[in-house]
């Protein structure tokens, strides 16, 4: 984009969880530090928000907004595609 706004196709297959499979890669803190923005093109994921455990699901067709302090899970037997966007550094 002309702003300098990146994209991102992200696969996420069954059974993956931010916990066993990104915590360690981030360094292991308690909860996911990032936010994130995007649009689910396929499959299910399940996002807790760690310090309310309020959950949210996210389906095809969603576009979504997830703050930082959160971890999430693939829910179900279909893998999660997303589209990620990520604003210029």
């Amino acid at each position: 984009m002309s702003d300098g706004t990146t994209g991102m196709h992200a696969v996420f297959e069954p059974g993956w969880t931010w916990e066993k499979d990104e915590k360690p890669l981030l360094g292991s803190p308690d909860t996911c530090p990032m936010r994130h923005v995007g649009y689910c093109l396929s499959g299910r994921l399940m996002v807790r928000m760690v310090q309310t455990d309020k959950e949210k699901l996210i389906t095809p067709g969603d576009f979504f907004e997830i703050p930082p302090g959160h971890d999430a899970y693939v829910e179900g037997s279909e893998r999660v595609e997303l589209i990620l966007f990520g604003a210029p550094s």
